[in-house]
């Protein structure tokens, strides 16, 4: 395996804790879905997925570290990959938004 389809495959991981978390953040707090999902999707799903990780799942860390990946170097593609999608996301939503209008 490449380096990055490990980095791939640790943030699919991480992935379903930030999507769920965003998405229950959006609809019950914030009623602007589409311009509220992306930023927390980028700011604080990656941090709330990130300590689920380190707390219930810490020795997942040894498998990567043993194919020559940091536990820094997940961390800082993780939140790399969230702040690539969340942008994408931020572009795309609005217009998602207007076509349902």
């Amino acid at each position: 395996m490449t380096k990055a389809r490990l980095h791939w495959e640790f943030y699919k991981s991480t992935l379903t804790i930030n999507l769920g978390f965003a998405f229950a953040i959006s609809v019950v707090i914030f009623p602007a879905f589409f311009t509220v999902f992306p930023i927390i999707f980028m700011s604080f799903g990656p941090i709330v997925s990130l300590s689920f990780k380190e707390i219930l799942r810490k020795n997942e860390y040894y498998f990567y570290y043993n194919k020559g990946i940091s536990k820094i170097a997940l961390i800082t593609s993780s939140f790399g990959l969230s702040i690539l999608i969340g942008s994408v996301l931020l572009i795309l939503l609005p217009y998602v938004e207007s076509f349902g209008n």
